[in-house]
């Protein structure tokens, strides 16, 4: 009898573009949690501060990709349990293990960092990424059923007022509003779209590449005209002033150039790479690590990189920023792949053994 098994085997195009878009995140936290935006204004040097504001602004455009990513592959899929519990491992190993390495080392004992160690994914839910995220994932259920049963036209709609309201209204109404868990369910409905539907003025190649490469020519043009224009009246450089078409991720920009990136990678004509699919495997550790919390931030760009250090001559300000990116990537990397081979690996292999050997026993007791 032929094995009907079949192994679900990753795009390494997609798994190429999940590492590109965590380099974009942690060149967006060597700006922006570093303490480098708090002394571009104060210093005249504005070639370092224009290089910054051109490197450090992808940060919610790339959370915009990874939960494309998500919705273009959950949307035909079952929600699994033990996926969920790997997620929910994997965040508080770190929560905990880096915070026990700060305290074990001498950072005073705070309660408050308890409380965030201990509740780092209630806290974040609504204020950051990962508590949104495992929200968002134990919503998918849902959506699909609601994906199921929606015509295509009617998806188009619903599509057309979420987007309307989330992002239309978001950017251009002052004081515009930003919600995370709602506008990750509306970027994981337009994958799931594409990945049912399609996008039919987007089926051609040469469309995706002109939109990618004429999104990504206003964002920096964006950026420029407003770095120059506060320049000119002498006011302060603020971040959400600098990137206000990119600064939340239901921002135009930020959506426009999010479905072109992914558009353009999904249809790459990439053969499969079984380093870059290993490599891709640790994504979500890299953010877990870098991103930790303030102790980690103040360790990592402060203490050891020393962004700060690095703005004004004779350093040069951009061979510190790509090396410090691709370093932090690269040892991230390291980490997270040494976790899931020593202790993760080897702890859902008991879990499978333990289940298996209850499921026996209950199937005898039967």
């Amino acid at each position: 009898m032929k094995d009907q098994t079949q192994v679900f085997v990753r795009n390494s195009n997609l798994e190429l573009f999940r590492i590109l878009l965590m380099l974009m995140i942690i060149a967006h936290h060597y700006v922006v949690n570093s303490g480098l935006t708090d002394v571009w204004s104060a210093n005249d040097e504005t070639g370092n501060s224009l290089f910054l504001a051109l490197f450090g602004w992808s940060g919610k455009t790339g959370i915009n990709c990874f939960i494309l990513i998500t919705g273009y592959f959950m949307c035909q899929k079952s929600f699994s349990w033990k996926k969920l519990f790997k997620l929910l491992f994997e965040i508080q190993f770190y929560a905990t293990t880096i915070y026990l390495i700060f305290l074990m080392n001498g950072r005073p004992f705070s309660w408050g960092e308890l409380k965030d160690m201990v509740l780092w994914i209630p806290l974040g839910i609504g204020h950051g990424f990962v508590g949104s995220f495992i929200v968002l994932y134990l919503l998918i259920p849902f959506i699909n059923k609601l994906v199921r049963v929606l015509s295509q036209r009617e998806f188009r709609h619903l599509l057309i007022l979420l987007i309307g309201v989330y992002s239309v209204i978001g950017t251009f109404i002052p004081f515009g509003f930003y919600e995370y868990i709602g506008w990750y369910v509306v970027v994981y409905l337009i994958g799931s779209y594409i990945r049912l539907y399609g996008i039919s003025l987007l089926r051609n190649r040469s469309r995706v590449v002109l939109l990618m490469l004429g999104s990504l020519l206003v964002v920096y043009l964006s950026i420029i005209s407003v770095f120059f224009l506060v320049k000119m009246t002498g006011k302060e450089l603020h971040i959400g002033t600098l990137y206000y078409f990119v600064s939340d991720s239901n921002k135009i920009l930020a959506l426009l150039t999010s479905v072109s990136l992914f558009l353009f990678f999904k249809e790459m004509k990439l053969p499969y790479c079984a380093w870059i699919n290993r490599v891709a495997t640790a994504t979500f550790g890299v953010l877990l690590i870098h991103g930790n919390s303030n102790a980690m931030r103040e360790w990592l760009w402060g203490d050891v990189l020393k962004n700060v250090k690095y703005f004004t001559p004779p350093y040069y300000l951009w061979i510190h920023a790509f090396l410090s990116v691709i370093a932090v990537y690269v040892v991230c990397v390291m980490i997270d792949l040494l976790r899931i081979k020593y202790i993760e690996q080897p702890l859902f292999r008991w879990m499978e053994r333990r289940k298996l050997k209850i499921e026996t026993l209950v199937g005898r007791m039967m």
